[in-house]
């Protein structure tokens, strides 16, 4: 006779596909396999440049395809913020996936995570292989595709673990629970090594840059120009690379090396040319010049702008040697990233634009385009085009990436002046004197003036103006204020360029041809 005190079953002996997994233990269980696998892909895109980390592409890809309102939408509304949210809400979404996919491919309390693996690889290739230039034979879409294949291989063993702990945690086991615990930590470790290792690779990654740069024919004068005072706070003549401004439209900088790079000036000229990288330091005079470079998203008073010793070859020079044919209007520039962008003929004739491979006589870093990249002073940073790959000449008005978003066409940069030393942080003693200081910029055009105002634009003084190292360069400026009586004032400052034209007080926003109106800083008087 059966033993009626006899169990009928052991709940330390049920097996995940005996008992079931709930909803709720699978989700968990998808979206910790998820974390590991997408700190793995992290990891490995750091140290193998040709596997794509899937979060990022997918970023890109919607960044390029979003019609240009909504993107100007977002701009305006948070800034270089836009990017960072985009990159944690694919991020988000992919953990999403992640945990909903094993849980809606469950069958009757059963979990199949190599069926959910095998389908997030499926919609992981569909959603990266648009991104892999060339289709599916190439060795870039290859090897994504195996990654995506090991990646939902490791995805399907750790869902599968961590539903085993999750079934096994509800029998008040304490040697499973600490066997459970000590899965998730293991888990939790994977990811945030993950996250490490891709940073460093990151870091210590990029392009071979140790390379020779040719001298410039004559190099550009620092010249002495004593009698400016030395203010604490104000904005140095010249940008460290480190700390000069970066906006691009990749989530991941591409990384392009010297060796093997080519440059190809096509299209509406009589003689193309196709130009190693020795080649074009070689066959053409190497200059270097002093010049401002910003952003047209930047604010007024913003820090999205810097002043750099940039060194090249003039544009012009490849021009007259390729010969643009009658009817030529536009010089198209498309780089490694698939970005491209524009500048009329006649302003790519211009003696100041370069061709540059040299940033405060250095190889260009990975961030601002090594190998070789374009700098036009007249005009914003975005027609300033990086990782530069190829020229066209073309006898119509090209329209680039942010034409098409609705952005200005010509970009030219505006006049403006920014105020970085106001008081003794933004305070000021009546009948003490202090120093009220900045630096101005317009293009090409120079700064011939700068005017302050204590009294929130009513009267304007003139500022005290430093030399400044070229004409394409910003200029420091300085002007010393003694507060007659306590209070709160408001202090703006307005430029005049070369051409004579005054800064405007009229407020505008970056979209779409560059913010304009006065800086202005409220000052506490004691």
């Amino acid at each position: 006779m059966k033993d009626m005190t006899e169990p009928s079953s052991r709940p330390s002996e049920i097996t995940p596909g005996e008992r079931g997994a709930s909803r709720g233990d699978a989700r968990l269980a998808g979206a910790l396999a998820t974390a590991v696998v997408l700190a793995a892909l992290w990891a490995v895109s750091g140290w193998v440049t040709a596997v794509e980390f899937l979060p990022t592409q997918v970023a890109t890809k919607i960044i390029r395809s979003v019609p240009g309102d909504l993107a100007t939408f977002f701009i305006e509304s948070v800034g270089h913020l836009a990017r960072p949210l985009l990159v944690a809400g694919v991020l988000a979404g992919a953990l999403l996936l992640g945990a909903e996919t094993l849980a809606r491919t469950a069958r009757g309390g059963r979990l199949r995570p190599f069926l959910a693996g095998a389908a997030l690889a499926v919609i992981g290739w569909l959603a990266l292989l648009p991104t892999s230039s060339g289709g599916l034979a190439t060795p870039r879409a290859l090897l994504s595709t195996l990654a995506l294949i090991v990646a939902a291989l490791l995805y399907a063993r750790i869902a599968e673990a961590v539903a085993a702990g999750r079934s096994t945690s509800h029998t008040h086991d304490p040697g499973r629970r600490r066997t459970l615990g000590l899965g998730a930590g293991t888990a939790l470790a994977l990811v945030l090594a993950g996250g490490v290792a891709g940073y460093f690779a990151r870091k210590l990654g990029g392009p071979n840059r140790a390379i020779a740069l040719v001298e410039p024919v004559e190099p550009a004068p620092l010249p002495e120009r004593p009698g400016f005072p030395q203010i604490p706070g104000l904005t140095p003549e010249i940008t460290p690379v480190g700390k000069h401004y970066v906006v691009d439209i990749n989530l991941v900088q591409p990384s392009v090396e010297a060796e093997g790079w080519n440059l190809e000036l096509t299209g509406e000229v009589e003689s193309p040319l196709a130009l190693s990288f020795s080649e074009l330091g070689q066959g053409f005079e190497v200059v270097e010049e002093y010049s401002v470079l910003t952003c047209i998203s930047n604010e007024v008073g913003g820090d999205l702008v810097g002043s750099s010793l940039w060194g090249g070859v003039r544009l012009k020079d490849l021009l007259d040697a390729a010969g643009p044919l009658p009817g030529a209007f536009d010089v198209v520039f498309r780089a490694a990233d698939g970005y491209s962008d524009s500048i009329t003929l006649e302003t790519a004739r211009s003696p100041s634009v370069l061709l540059a491979f040299a940033q405060n006589r250095r190889p260009l870093t990975q961030e601002h385009g090594f190998p070789c990249r374009v700098r036009v002073p007249s005009t914003y940073g975005m027609k300033n085009v990086k990782w530069i790959e190829s020229i066209e000449v073309v006898a119509r008005d090209y329209k680039g990436y942010w034409m098409e978003r609705g952005w200005s066409d010509l970009a030219l940069v505006r006049t403006q002046s920014r105020i970085d030393v106001a008081g003794d942080s933004g305070a000021a003693v009546a009948g003490d004197a202090t120093w009220i200081a900045g630096v101005a910029w317009a293009g090409d055009r120079g700064v011939d003036k700068v005017e302050v105002s204590t009294d929130g634009g009513r009267t304007w003084h003139d500022a005290q103006l430093k030399q400044p190292i070229s004409p394409l360069t910003w200029r420091q400026w300085a002007y010393r204020w003694a507060p007659e009586e306590p209070g709160t004032t408001s202090v703006v400052c307005r430029a005049t360029d070369g051409l004579g034209e005054v800064q405007t007080k009229d407020l505008a926003a970056p979209h779409p041809a560059g913010a304009t109106g006065y800086h202005l800083r409220e000052v506490t008087v004691a």
